[in-house]
């Protein structure tokens, strides 16, 4: 009876802490990029975005690259949607990292958030960021899923970016997947057809 209260409590807690951060802005940020560029996010406004989160020596994060990479292979085309990845490390790291990105060929925009450094925005309590910890943002830069299907879930999370670029939550999306609707066999064909 314990464990089965306790599970309970935890899953309102995830259930409520998620459900808060639905639909909130998320927080424009001024990152270094690879090149030593700021990069505001502010710019990807009018975009569907899927957001990591991760460090370098994460190998969880590590494992997920070349799922990222064949992801953002099967959206190239479209050019609403971007891929937007933030390093979350100390500061004395940022060579490691830019290798790392070098070394693995990692596509899309990638940025270096210095977590022992001042910031104006606290990444890991905004988003109670485990690692990797990956976010979908509408158009409007709104946080429309939290702790969403990771690069190698493979067919559920190209299902989700491309109801996100529609307008559904990812939430919605999971629960269409779920109940196996018609529109998601359709999107499954297709996705067989396009590898």
């Amino acid at each position: 009876m314990k464990q089965i209260f306790l599970a309970v409590i935890i899953f309102l807690r995830f259930t409520i802490t998620d459900g808060q951060k639905l639909f909130a802005d998320f927080e424009a940020l001024q990152l270094e990029d690879t090149s030593g560029k700021l990069f505001n996010t502010a710019s990807l406004l009018g975009k569907t975005v899927y957001v990591d989160f991760w460090f370098t020596a994460c190998a969880p994060c590590i494992e997920e690259i070349p799922y990222s990479k064949s992801l953002q292979q099967f959206f190239r085309q479209d050019t609403n949607v971007a891929f937007l990845s933030i390093c979350i490390e100390n500061k004395a790291r940022k060579p490691v990292w830019k290798q790392l990105i070098q070394d693995k060929e990692m596509p899309g925009i990638n940025l270096f958030y210095a977590r022992n450094r001042p910031q104006k925005v606290n990444l890991l309590r905004t988003y109670d960021i485990t690692f990797p910890t990956f976010i979908l943002l509408n158009n409007e830069m709104k946080v429309i899923g939290y702790d969403i299907a990771r690069p190698s879930e493979k067919k559920l999370i190209h299902w989700i970016i491309s109801q996100g670029a529609k307008g559904f939550t990812a939430d919605d999306s999971y629960h269409q997947a779920k109940e196996k609707s018609a529109e998601y066999k359709n999107f499954l064909g297709q996705l067989d057809q396009h590898r």
